[in-house]
């Protein structure tokens, strides 16, 4: 787009309302003749506005500005659910806490009841639960004393 098709389509408001010069609407004219994208344009453009000012204006009912303004001066009331009141607000707060934190200890508690099936798997694995006995009751040893 060269910069007289810019200026070109930016004065399209001022052809419309009239306001170009003798000496703008000769070139303006003289554009329009030689571009045909330009052309296009102005006929779109100029078409959506004749369009536009065919259309007529949708008058209001009867009393709808009094309508309006009686009820702009009334309160506001609003309309709020059982779920709004402070009492219910916070029981559900609270049951979604203790959800969650149970939820939570019962993950927690899960991976630790796992990862002690998988420690005493590996440990029977190895058989090295008759050490752990041994361990277990050396207590009971009270008169070896050399241990």
């Amino acid at each position: 787009m060269s910069m007289m098709c810019k200026q070109v389509q930016q004065s399209f408001d001022e052809q419309l309302d009239g306001r170009l010069t003798e000496s703008q609407q000769a070139a303006f004219d003289e554009h329009l003749t030689a571009c045909a994208g330009c052309r296009r344009e102005w006929q779109t453009y100029a078409g959506a506005w004749d369009v536009m000012g065919r259309h007529t204006g949708i008058e209001p009912s009867f009393g709808f500005v009094e309508r309006t303004l009686r009820r702009l001066d009334e309160p506001q009331t609003v309309v709020r659910t059982w779920f709004w009141r402070p009492v219910f607000r916070w029981t559900a707060l609270a049951t979604a806490v203790i959800a969650l934190g149970a939820g939570t200890w019962i993950r927690h508690e899960r991976l630790a009841t796992q990862r002690r099936v998988e420690i005493y798997a590996s440990v029977r694995q190895a058989e090295y639960l008759e050490d752990f006995d041994v361990i277990a009751y050396l207590d009971q040893f009270k008169g070896n004393d050399k241990l």
